[in-house]
């Protein structure tokens, strides 16, 4: 997408709902004032002035909710730049980034804080830090732990490098993993990312890692029956969705909720793997923003077999059960849980992925309000940001206008009317614009 000067304007919406997640009650026949890059002013539309000059939405009829975040995406992915505004374009104001060149993405974040680039905020990890090699065909930057020098050695060269957060990947040691925990907790930096067995995500949360990734290393509780079928699953399927156990893990998900450690379920990811497929082909819907290479790269990173073994699909859906059984259990427990896609290997795309993830979260016993709280409060209180998370004056100015009701049917979180990213108004016809950049990008012209 070529750059772009996005100018701001003064901008009021009028006689609109305004929904807080974090409050039952919502605020009816609201105007809302953004000047620059804040709110300015939230009240009563009988009482609040409208400034001269200002762009009005007529919002009768309409709901606003915060803008919202998706916590957990690969923006630097092969055309990575194109996909930034399909962010945007759905609502997604903000990600936390979990691996990429920072120089990279540093630059991006200039760009968009600029108005030249349509884009979300970033939080960056930049490298994150493994156990293994992994193939340079994936392009992943990363720094390999292999003992306890190596992983502090990798922390602090993080940290030197300006991180905004610490990520542990997969196939650690403990040894390995537990100084990368130290060296964090020395450096006063978050940490976040996956959990290996056989370090238990309650060493992890203990050990201060602040989200927990994927649901791995969870165990699932399973009856007979269950264990049953899912021990005819591929281990792929059991490495991501977990293994089966009859004893109660109740007491861990308690001590979870109490230390205030998050968990990212990205069920998407989990759906994707249950069915033995590659979600995202040639032709559909998505893949119509993606490039060749970003194809390639995401069938390399699913490692699925050409033909699904005898029984993987039945073991697929009985753990995916289970992975959203637990997904309701953290939440009854009172564990944090943040919205993420994984994205850009979400069906949907980026941005748009972040629906189907709600969906999922509520179909795991959530109420559509605290699915939406995944993606907007949470996420602000994860990042200890006040400035994010709600719409009220002083706020950075990230809000989605939308023409239904979100608390009724999370998917009319769809139906989107206005998005305002950073003070800049993106209409039905701005939103068409970027969706039809991100086209050219991955298809131009004459292929």
């Amino acid at each position: 997408m070529p750059a772009i000067t996005l100018a701001l304007q003064l901008l009021a919406i009028t006689h609109v709902t305004l929904i807080d997640p974090d409050v039952s009650a919502v605020r009816r026949d609201m105007t809302i004032v953004v000047r620059g890059t804040h709110v300015e002013a939230v009240g009563a539309s009988a009482t609040t002035t409208i400034p001269a000059g200002a762009r009005v939405i007529e919002g009768r009829g309409k709901y606003v909710i915060p803008g919202m975040w998706d916590m957990h995406v690969h923006a630097d992915a092969s055309g990575g730049r194109a996909l930034l505004p399909l962010f945007v374009a759905a609502g997604v104001t903000g990600v936390r980034d979990m691996n990429g060149s920072l120089s990279r993405l540093r630059g991006w974040q200039r760009e968009i804080a600029a108005g030249t680039l349509v884009g979300p905020r970033l939080v960056i990890s930049g490298p994150y830090i493994i156990g293994r090699d992994l193939p340079p065909a994936l392009g992943m930057p990363y720094l390999r732990a292999s003992d306890e020098a190596s992983a502090t050695r990798g922390v602090d060269s993080l940290v030197a490098l300006g991180v905004d957060f610490v990520k542990v990947h997969g196939f650690l040691t403990p040894t390995a993993y537990f100084a990368a925990a130290r060296a964090a907790r020395r450096k006063r930096i978050a940490f976040a990312g996956h959990v290996t067995l056989p370090v238990t995500p309650l060493q992890a949360s203990d050990s201060g890692q602040r989200s927990l990734e994927h649901l791995y290393a969870f165990l699932n509780e399973c009856t007979p029956a269950d264990s049953a079928v899912i021990a005819r699953g591929i281990a792929l399927q059991r490495y991501v969705m977990g293994e089966c156990t009859s004893v109660s893990q109740q007491a861990m998900y308690a001590r979870l909720a109490r230390n205030r450690t998050w968990v990212t379920p990205t069920l998407t990811v989990q759906r994707m793997l249950s069915a033995m497929r590659v979600p995202i082909v040639p032709g559909d819907s998505t893949a119509q923003f993606y490039g060749d290479s970003l194809m390639l790269r995401l069938a390399m990173e699913m490692e699925l077999p050409p033909t699904p073994p005898p029984g993987s699909v039945a073991a697929g859906e009985a753990l995916f059960a289970r992975r959203m059984a637990l997904v309701g259990a953290l939440h009854r427990a009172g564990v944090p849980i943040l919205g993420g896609t994984d994205a850009p290997l979400a069906v949907g795309g980026p941005g748009a992925g972040i629906v189907g993830e709600l969906e999922l979260l509520v179909q795991s016993g959530l109420t559509p309000r605290e699915a939406l709280r995944t993606v907007t409060t949470e996420p602000a209180r994860y990042l200890a940001a006040d400035s994010l998370g709600t719409v009220a004056r002083g706020k950075v100015a990230d809000l989605v206008v939308l023409d239904a009701d979100p608390l009724v049917q999370v998917t009319n979180l769809r139906r989107i009317h206005a998005v305002v990213a950073n003070g800049r108004v993106f209409d039905a016809a701005a939103r068409e614009a970027l969706f039809q950049a991100a086209r050219r990008a991955a298809r131009p012209a004459g292929r």
